[in-house]
């Protein structure tokens, strides 16, 4: 199957791996010119076309894949194969939804947020699909854990004004090690890895954390947490947010009994690795790329290019109404312009 990847190169060596041809187009440099793109500005339908062309490359299906940032590639909403999207930044990028209506199918990294993209009625379907680990890098070498507690991740972020001051205060209750950096190392040595969210989403870290055999110590959630994670089997019993002295309780009393703690993290990491590792849900993809290919998709998309094309437009004004600080002038301009031009700019991109 030929997969055309659009911004994130994250699936590229996975999908190759399960024997697909790809090619990459985004703002990340790849190792490997003959299968990507790298592109230093926004790309839109005529160049996308061009590329294709000029590479030969005729897509059997398109994953839009989440990076973390602004879009870099539009356009794709033409294309004459299936588009997935796959989200990972829902809970903080409005833009989403009304971008979701140029994919055939939108996977939603938090189960909560669902119902945003289904408001609409459309014809594709919205589906919970939760986030996952890198067994390349996430794994279990079998170190000796001589970490009591860990936390790896930026300590200031800017959207977590609190975490620092819960991460010390923390520390004054039970051991802790808080570091900046590469996880993995860490996680591998540790016995428990505390987890903190942005906004009650389920995050990377707490299926990285699992995958590197760690017991996981997160916040009471929602997003499916319950769902996914039995607390006292393959989790921790979760905290509530914030609250540093109760998660720090958590974290001692678990201590105490070290073959309990070994056996939730065995459970934790061998349910993580049997369902949501990349591999596992690049093969839920590719599932669902034939599946739509089989039903006839595109169809709708094509067939109401104008309404798609209203709803690009619509995201790209919710981009500029966010980009307020000053340093962001130009970009909020070019996104501004193009939520003004956009439904009737097709046929000249």
């Amino acid at each position: 199957m030929n997969i055309l990847l659009l911004e994130s190169p994250r699936f590229i060596r996975v999908f190759q791996a399960l024997g697909c041809n790809v090619l990459y187009l985004g703002p990340h440099p790849s190792p490997d010119p003959r299968t990507s793109v790298h592109l230093t500005r926004m790309c839109h339908h005529r160049e996308l076309t061009a590329i294709l062309r000029d590479r030969g490359f005729v897509p059997d299906a398109a994953l839009w894949c989440d990076h973390g940032y602004l879009p870099t590639v539009l356009g794709f909403e033409a294309l004459e194969c299936p588009v997935i999207g796959l989200t990972i930044d829902d809970y903080c990028n409005p833009w989403h939804i009304p971008m979701s209506i140029a994919f055939d199918l939108v996977l939603v990294a938090q189960r909560d947020y669902v119902s945003l993209f289904e408001q609409d009625n459309l014809p594709r379907q919205a589906r919970w699909s939760p986030l996952f680990c890198d067994t390349d890098v996430d794994g279990d070498p079998g170190l000796a854990r001589d970490i009591p507690v860990s936390f790896v991740g930026t300590l200031q972020p800017a959207n977590i004004p609190n975490r620092l001051p819960f991460l010390k205060r923390f520390k004054g209750y039970a051991p802790l090690v808080m570091l900046q950096g590469r996880y993995a190392p860490v996680f591998q040595r540790s016995q428990i890895v505390l987890n903190q969210t942005a906004a009650g989403e389920l995050n990377f870290r707490l299926f990285e954390a699992a995958a590197c055999g760690a017991a996981v110590l997160t916040e009471a959630t929602a997003n499916g947490l319950d769902e996914l994670f039995v607390p006292g089997e393959s989790i921790l019993p979760p905290y509530p947010a914030g609250d540093a002295a109760a998660a720090a309780a958590v974290a001692r009393d678990w201590l105490t009994r070290p073959e309990a703690l070994r056996r939730i993290a065995e459970q934790g990491k061998a349910l993580v690795l049997a369902g949501h590792s990349l591999q596992a849900r690049a093969r839920m993809i590719l599932e669902e790329a034939r599946r739509l290919r089989l039903a006839g998709v595109p169809g709708w998309r094509q067939q109401h290019q104008a309404r798609v094309r209203q709803g690009l437009a619509t995201a790209c004004g919710f981009i500029a109404a966010e980009l307020t600080q000053p340093q962001f002038q130009k970009m909020q301009q070019t996104f501004f312009n193009l939520g003004r031009a956009y439904p009737a700019m097709w046929g000249r991109l």
